[in-house]
């Protein structure tokens, strides 16, 4: 059977939950990938999504729960029963399975440890004492060791025995006789070997390797930079005691891009499309509420100017305008940044000539737009006066959303704070109330001396 995820449909799985139609489930995802079920179950009611999780076979059903995400995730490792849990996690690969018995409260962790094989709870044990963000809570134990003296035909033999454990095999790794990792092989350059050749001699001795501590975005980054498919992880002695595969890196990729996104939105990272309304407001109702403090803050400068408002009431209708765009502009410029920092594309070292490029870009594009600004505002009532506050003012705000833009995220890093910290909060308070000042303070200047 070929059934394309396209066709399936959450209501098909609900008529299938409520007729109870097991077989008829098992043949209609057979072919479908675990991510797309996963999705599905996301889709189903907390009733129906159990009953569909508990008709998938072990091995499915290990692939499936490692792709579902947050309060589904939660849900059904609370609802199944503790042996349904450890045939699942046994078929995981050891990082797979420490991720899933980290999210466990430590009783259940402790009763899932037993249960499961000893080997294999010896393994997990060993990653959950690595902080999840670094290359030892991403790796996993699973890999090919072999001898340097051994020969071609030999580590292919090895290879072949530990087929059915490792997955993604792509580099053996040669060891010493204490486990010191001294070189790496790749699985195409093995077979392509002549069979009594030397591992050590066709073994490359110049690799790329981390330690247990590095964290998971520099390990991101090696493997971006090197176009690595794995590597392997020693500790501070050098001893091999474990791999990072490509697909554990895309994870941390894409976990750290919208780790990103959403902070620069104002959003906790622990929220999930799926989450019910009262989750979803608590998550978000703090950083309305710290906004709604710096929007006061704001507030409070444009109070000062109330009677400069009262007495030229067009103001009001530009303020939003130049508030507006230094806004949009400090996003820009934060954005690059953000991402700058996380490739490694920017250090502090290159803080300065970074810092003179932005303010130069806020200048430039502070003096178009203030052009244009000043021109279309005469079309909405306001006089030449008016027009030259608006450019004198939009000029200012840029360049203050391009050098705040740039030094708050370099402030942050320099204090080893996450830099998408510095968006919307930050950054925004410092346009609107540069905005609001300039322009607003201006006309009150110009006013007083009878200009305007």
């Amino acid at each position: 059977m070929t059934e394309d995820i396209k066709d399936i449909e959450a209501l098909e799985l609900r008529d299938l939950y409520r007729d109870g139609a097991s077989a008829e489930l098992l043949a209609l995802i057979a072919s479908v990938h675990a991510e797309d079920i996963a999705r599905l179950l996301g889709e189903l009611e907390d009733d129906a999504a159990l009953w569909v999780y508990r008709q998938l076979p072990s091995e499915l059903a290990s692939d499936v729960l490692i792709e579902l995400e947050g309060v589904r995730r939660e849900f059904i490792v609370s609802a199944i029963s503790e042996t349904e849990l450890v045939e699942v996690i046994e078929e995981m690969d050891s990082d797979d399975a420490t991720d899933v018995i980290a999210e466990l409260p430590s009783e259940d962790a402790k009763k899932v440890l037993d249960g499961i094989d000893e080997e294999g709870s010896l393994e997990v044990q060993k990653l959950l004492k690595y902080a999840d963000d670094t290359a030892g809570g991403k790796m996993q134990v699973e890999l090919v060791s072999v001898s340097g003296d051994m020969t071609v035909r030999q580590a292919i033999e090895v290879v072949r025995e530990r087929a059915d454990e490792v997955e993604n095999l792509t580099n053996l790794f040669v060891v010493s006789g204490d486990a010191r990792l001294e070189g790496v092989v790749p699985l195409t350059k093995l077979i392509l070997a002549k069979e009594a050749t030397l591992v050590k001699d066709i073994a490359d001795k110049d690799f790329n390797k981390v330690t247990t501590d590095v964290d998971q975005e520099e390990v991101a980054r090696i493997f971006q930079r090197h176009d690595l498919l794995s590597m392997p992880v020693v500790d501070d002695s050098n001893h091999l005691v474990g791999r990072i595969t490509i697909d554990d890196v895309v994870d941390v990729i894409e976990e750290e891009i919208f780790e990103d996104f959403y902070k620069m939105a104002s959003l906790n990272t622990g929220e999930r499309v799926s989450d019910n309304p009262g989750r979803s407001f608590k998550m978000r109702a703090p950083w309305l509420m710290l906004n709604l403090a710096t929007a006061f803050m704001a507030a409070g400068v444009v109070k000062v100017f109330e009677d400069t408002i009262a007495s030229l009431v067009i103001l009001a209708v530009f303020m939003p305008v130049v508030a507006g765009i230094g806004g949009n502009a400090a996003t820009q410029t934060i954005t690059v940044m953000v991402r700058g920092l996380a490739l490694g594309e920017i250090g502090l070292g290159s803080a300065r000539r970074v810092l003179i490029k932005e303010t130069l870009v806020g200048v430039s594009n502070g003096l178009l737009i203030g052009v244009f600004a000043a021109i279309i505002s005469y079309f909405f009532g306001g006089n030449i006066i008016i027009g030259l506050v608006i450019f004198l003012a939009m000029t200012g705000n840029l360049v203050i959303a391009g050098f705040s833009g740039a030094v708050i995220p370099l402030l942050l890093r320099w204090r080893k704070l996450d830099p998408a910290l510095a968006s919307s909060v930050l950054v925004t308070t410092f346009t609107d109330i540069g905005g609001f000042f300039i322009f607003l303070g201006l006309a009150t200047i110009f006013m007083r001396t009878g200009i305007l």
